[in-house]
C-alpha cells in the first residue's frame, strides 16, 4: 500500500512520469462516452403481410412459428393483415413492396402474381441455394420470370376429384366419369334422382 501511495506521489511530482497512464485513462474516457452517445440498436423486424386464406388453425400454426424464429434469431416479425379480397391482397403487397424498408420484407405470391411482382422482388437463387435444392425443379417453374427465381412454395396444393361408388353402382355406372362431359352428365343424372328421393340439398 505504501508503495503504491508513493509511486502516486512521485507520479503528481514528476508530470512526464504520468502522461502514458494519462493518454490510456483519456483514451479509455472517450471510447466510454462514445459508447453512451450511441443510440441503442433496435430488434431487426421483418414486414409480413399474412394471406387472406390463412385458417384459424393456421394462424396460430403461423403465430407459433414466428415465435420460435424470434427466439431463434433475435429478429421479429409483424404481421400485417391482408384484405380476403385477392386483387386486394395483391394491390396491399404492391403498395408495401414500393415503400421500401418501412413497406412488406416478405410477401405470400400467388402462383399467377410472379409476372406482375418481378420488379419488387429479389432473386432468390444466390440466397438460398440449398433450400431451392430440397424443391422439385418443377415447382419452381411457376415462381420463376426470365430466370429470375422470385418466391419459393411453402405448401403444395393438390386437386383431387372424389366421387361415391356406392352412388354410381345404385344408378348403374360401372365407372367414374373419364371425361369432363361425362362428369357433367353423370352428376346431372345422379343429383336429379336422389332430389326425387327427397334430398331436396343433395
Amino acid at each position: 500500500m505504501a508503495n503504491t501511495v508513493l509511486t502516486q506521489q512521485a507520479d503528481i511530482r514528476n508530470p512526464r512520469a504520468s502522461k502514458p497512464a494519462c493518454r490510456a485513462s483519456l483514451v479509455l474516457l472517450l471510447v466510454l462516452l462514445g459508447a453512451c452517445g450511441r443510440p441503442v440498436r433496435e430488434p431487426v423486424t421483418l414486414n409480413y403481410p399474412h394471406g387472406w386464406w390463412s385458417e384459424p388453425n393456421e394462424i396460430a400454426r403461423n403465430a407459433a412459428l414466428a415465435r420460435q424464429f424470434t427466439q431463434e434469431t433475435g429478429i421479429r416479425i409483424r404481421d400485417i393483415p391482408t384484405p380476403e379480397n385477392t386483387q386486394e391482397g395483391l394491390d396491399l403487397e404492391l403498395n408495401l413492396l414500393k415503400r421500401g424498408s418501412s413497406g412488406a420484407d416478405l410477401v405470400h405470391v400467388d402462383v399467377i402474381w410472379p409476372a406482375i411482382m418481378k420488379p419488387d422482388l429479389i432473386d432468390l437463387r444466390p440466397w438460398s441455394a440449398a433450400e431451392i435444392a430440397s424443391i422439385e425443379q418443377q415447382l419452381l417453374q411457376s415462381y420463376s420470370v426470365n430466370g429470375k427465381l422470385i418466391a419459393m412454395p411453402w405448401q403444395v396444393n393438390i386437386g383431387a376429384l372424389e366421387y361415391r361408388a356406392d352412388l354410381l353402382i345404385e344408378y348403374g355406372y360401372s365407372h367414374p366419369p373419364k371425361t369432363w362431359n361425362e362428369l357433367e352428365s353423370m352428376a346431372t343424372d345422379i343429383q336429379a334422382r336422389e332430389r326425387a328421393k327427397g334430398h331436396k340439398d343433395f
